[in-house]
């Protein structure tokens, strides 16, 4: 039986566009947290599955510049109730945040940084995107809030970085809780890509008055693979659907 090869070939390209749709990062609307010990006997929740590294530019390493909370990812982020602490194993169901806190910096500890970041297995040529939401109340001060990728290749080496500064449109007012606005950021995975990171990050951040919270919610990280691969995907599903009408 004759197939028609322009139908066909218009299901493999649709079949094709679905690749990108899929979350590649685990607990990207980070609900699921983790009990991270900040000091001996004092714990706060983390997000799980996510690798949190906090320093001041005097004392250095530093785990309270961030922490999970329920309050931190209102309207209009996404509404997720995926809430769970895989540490007690305890189901909450809450729609959980995480909270950037620029006023730990000071003069005496120094400026704070804080990156929350997941890396994914990636290949070279192929397009990822990264998005999410953020906000800030009026008196968050810092040098910079970041949406990243960064690539790395196998022995977790960057080889290059797509960033997105947020900090100019954060503190603009919408109308919604913290500003809260949703932010995107692309890249092109170069030639030695094994992994991809997904990364936000507050930069050199100081204690202010008033409210200062920064807040970010529902990372999504999505790839369109390299023409190449796109090309002999179609061809295959072509082939495929000739295979079938025969």
């Amino acid at each position: 039986m004759k197939i028609n090869n322009k139908l066909a070939w218009f299901g493999g390209v649709v079949a094709l566009s679905g690749i990108a749709q899929a979350n590649l990062l685990y607990n990207g609307n980070l609900d699921r947290r983790y009990q991270q010990e900040i000091v001996p006997g004092f714990f706060l929740p983390k997000p799980d599955g996510w690798v949190n590294e906090g320093t001041r530019t005097v004392t250095g390493a530093f785990e309270d510049e961030s922490s999970s909370e329920p309050w931190a990812g209102p309207a209009p982020t996404p509404e997720t109730t995926d809430g769970f602490d895989v540490t007690n194993n305890v189901a909450d169901g809450g729609d959980w945040g995480l909270f950037f806190k620029p006023f730990t910096g000071n003069t005496a500890n120094g400026a704070v940084t804080g990156h929350l970041y997941q890396d994914v297995a990636a290949a070279a040529g192929s397009v990822y995107t990264l998005k999410g939401w953020a906000g800030a109340e009026a008196n968050a001060t810092m040098e910079d809030a970041v949406l990243a990728l960064d690539f790395l290749d196998a022995n977790k080496n960057v080889l290059s970085s797509s960033v997105y500064s947020m900090l100019a449109e954060l503190k603009v007012v919408n109308g919604f809780a913290f500003n809260y606005k949703e932010y995107s950021v692309s890249g092109t995975a170069p030639t030695d890509t094994a992994f991809v990171r997904a990364r936000v990050s507050m930069i050199n951040g100081v204690n202010a008055s008033g409210g200062q919270a920064f807040v970010v919610d529902d990372f999504d990280l999505e790839v369109v693979p390299e023409p190449a691969t796109m090309v002999a995907m179609g061809a295959g599903l072509l082939a495929l659907a000739r295979r079938r009408r025969k």
